[in-house]
């Protein structure tokens, strides 16, 4: 039988930070003020084609498509500013379940092609290597 990443059409990339046990990861995750209006997630792994997003088990989705900004970043300690780079893609959600003391996990793909994906995960590859947590707000796209 086939390897599933064998079947793959994008390589992926795991975020070595968020590849332990259900207790090292955090029990939440925050966001700037400025993306206050959509559930926050944690982005566990991402390819040029989709990601995989844990997200809190009181915030269900239950649209089928969003726009996803990646956040990668900290609060600047004097202030109460977010020093963030961001990448920001419309995706299509394709599965969701739930994760046991973790939150619900969902499996989604961008829409379109050539997505910018790559190109964030290249210009952040260092800190992503070093264990970096990649967060991530999903907000409503309109109809």
């Amino acid at each position: 039988m086939s390897d599933p990443a064998d079947l793959r059409q994008h390589v992926r990339t795991d975020f070595l930070a968020a590849q332990h046990d259900a207790d090292s990861l955090p029990g939440w995750v925050f966001k700037p003020v400025q993306f206050s209006q959509g559930p926050a997630g944690l982005v566990l792994n991402m390819s040029d084609g989709g990601l995989q997003v844990l997200t809190s088990a009181t915030e269900p989705l239950t649209d089928a498509r969003y726009e996803v900004v990646l956040l990668l970043g900290r609060a600047d300690m004097d202030s109460d500013d977010e020093q963030v780079s961001w990448f920001n893609g419309v995706v299509e959600r394709k599965w969701s379940r739930p994760v046991p003391r973790m939150g619900i996990l969902h499996g989604m793909c961008f829409t379109a092609r050539n997505s910018t994906a790559e190109q964030f995960l290249a210009g952040h590859q260092a800190a992503l290597e070093s264990g970096q947590w990649v967060r991530c707000v999903l907000l409503k796209v309109p109809e």
